[in-house]
């Protein structure tokens, strides 16, 4: 049995990351792990709202319109983040199951977005599920640690918007 001493990889000519680029990457990813967070904790909301007939995704949406003097396009874009195809095809399928209606356009602005009477119920029994939701995830959490996440995830969202301004249009 000889002993030969193992040589470096030549790394210049790989395709990508090596493994351990990889693991580093997945445990580090600020992106990654918030989308990770993200899908558990949506899977937890919606199991809650269900029964409501609405899911986390489209209880912001709702909300965001019921608390609006004048629910528009442009306002749930800024107030929800979302760009404007993502928006359209939530409120489509939210208009489609009756809970949503967008009123006529006027010129190249769509028209005035409310809820409908079974938009509104359902906003009501979803509002209640999404408590229980919330307390059920607030019983393992202590209240310094909700704020202090809260307060973090706010930063990120200003830090994010700062690079994504600063960075400029990609093309």
């Amino acid at each position: 049995m000889s002993m030969t001493k193992r040589r470096p990889r030549d790394t210049s000519s790989r395709k990508g990351p090596d493994r351990d680029e990889c693991l580093a990457m997945s445990k580090l990813c600020l992106s990654m792990n918030l989308r990770r967070t993200e899908r558990l904790v949506t899977r937890h909301y919606d199991s809650y709202l269900e029964p409501a007939g609405v899911t986390a995704v489209q209880l912001p949406i709702l909300a965001t319109i019921a608390s609006a003097s004048q629910p528009s396009f442009r306002l749930l874009t800024e107030q929800l983040g979302l760009d404007r195809s993502t928006l359209s095809r939530n409120l489509a399928l939210l208009q489609r199951i009756g809970y949503v209606d967008i009123g006529p356009s006027s010129g190249p602005k769509p028209g005035l977005i409310s809820l409908t009477t079974k938009g509104r119920h359902v906003l009501r029994r979803a509002h209640e599920q999404w408590k229980e939701a919330h307390r059920a995830l607030m019983e393992e959490l202590e209240e310094s640690s909700l704020r202090g996440g809260m307060m973090f995830l706010k930063r990120l969202r200003q830090e994010a918007r700062r690079a994504a301004i600063a960075r400029g249009p990609s093309d």
